[in-house]
């Protein structure tokens, strides 16, 4: 029995990093193209430091990830975030190369860039935690059902916004995420909701992350 979970984990370790690597590949093949079409010398090196931005950012939910997928924990959200993070970096980077203005494509950038986000969230608890137990069981699953909950409503915010500029070219840019401005979201009830939810996320978290260091046994503790 064990011999067939640790394959079975083994083969989605695999399929994670073969779309790491995939995605992280086409990545640097956009990004290069994309630094070395830049006009001027300083546009190319800006653009550069932009794509190496993008790649990092998203690199945290990567490692994460796959740490987790090695240690068989949260494969399904594992999995799903490093898709979610590498189309998100690699349409982010073709929208800086090609600067594509698309609402379209700024929302659905957008909505894969927030589930790496929280993706990154889950995992990072993920991981801090280990094996939670007790109260730190309890203000885990709370973290996790406020991060899905946080996530839904950013996703809905997103593709129901509208009457801003949306620059998919712009990291950044007027004060958005990933080209999207805060200015076009027009539910300010659900807005405020995120961030209720958000405060909560962060309480969870932390409470989590605490209880969990109480409650682990000490051979845990200094593996």
């Amino acid at each position: 029995m064990s011999d067939v979970s640790y394959a079975a984990g083994r083969s989605r370790l695999e399929v994670g990093v073969l779309i790491t690597l995939a995605t992280m590949a086409l990545a640097a093949l956009l990004g290069f193209i994309a630094v070395i079409d830049a006009d001027e010398v300083a546009a190319g090196f800006g653009t550069g430091l932009g794509v190496a931005y993008v790649i990092f950012l998203g690199g945290g939910t990567v490692a994460c990830a796959l740490a987790c997928l090695r240690r068989g924990k949260a494969e399904i959200v594992s999995l799903g975030s490093i898709v979610a993070t590498g189309l998100a970096i690699d349409m982010l980077i073709l929208a800086i190369w090609r600067e594509i203005d698309n609402e379209t494509y700024a929302k659905f950038a957008g909505v894969l860039f927030v589930w790496s986000f929280f993706g990154l969230i889950i995992l990072g608890l993920t991981l801090a935690v280990g094996t939670p137990r007790d109260l730190a069981r309890s203000l885990y699953l709370g973290a996790v059902v406020t991060t899905v909950a946080a996530g839904l409503t950013s996703t809905w915010l997103i593709a129901t916004a509208g009457g801003g500029d949306f620059a998919a070219g712009e990291v950044g840019g007027n004060g958005g995420f990933g080209g999207l401005p805060y200015g076009a979201i027009g539910d300010d009830q659900l807005l405020r909701a995120l961030g209720a939810a958000l405060v909560l996320l962060a309480t969870f978290w932390f409470g989590a992350l605490a209880a969990s260091r109480l409650e682990r046994p000490a051979t845990e503790i200094t593996r």
